[in-house]
């Protein structure tokens, strides 16, 4: 697995946008303006984790995309992104071929090299590192069950 991804930048800042728009007003016309505006995001979904309510929804989940999802006010509000990808790995043989990298998207050289996800496990086990719970709200985590439970085949050697 590579060690470096690539992220474009436009469509990055277009999901950042979008948030800091939701942290200010959340409602429908809010939400549909912002999956017209920007063309990577498909679809937006916000809930309230605190009373487990769909607060606002807009536009169509799309085919071969992706969810991306980020807590505001404190945790207590989920707002989940159905975009296109943007981030993407390339083979690079040469340091000149990094110039050359371009999103599929919209076609923007603007890419920016990122720290893979997958470059922190230790072995070439295909799950993905598992999220610091840890500053949850406690109204949230009162309401879900998040086990410490660790697969056979993903604990370390010494511990089997």
């Amino acid at each position: 697995m590579p060690l470096y991804e690539f992220e474009c930048v436009k469509c990055r800042s277009n999901i950042e946008n979008s948030v800091k728009s939701i942290e200010k007003k959340v409602n429908k016309k809010v939400l549909s303006d912002l999956v017209n505006k920007y063309e990577n995001i498909n679809a937006i979904d916000v809930i309230d984790l605190v009373n487990d309510k769909l607060t606002a929804k807009a536009g169509k989940k799309g085919k071969e995309s992706v969810y991306q999802d980020f807590y505001i006010n404190n945790g207590e509000t989920l707002v989940l992104f159905n975009i296109q990808n943007y981030r993407f790995s390339e083979l690079i043989y040469e340091e000149s071929d990094e110039k050359k990298v371009k999103c599929k998207n919209n076609n923007s050289h603007k890419v920016e090299k990122v720290v893979s996800s997958f470059a922190f496990t230790s072995d070439l086990s295909t799950n993905m590192p598992k999220p610091d719970l840890g500053n949850m709200p406690p109204s949230v985590a009162a309401k879900y069950n998040f086990s410490g439970y660790v697969e056979e085949k993903d604990r370390p050697k010494k511990n089997r």
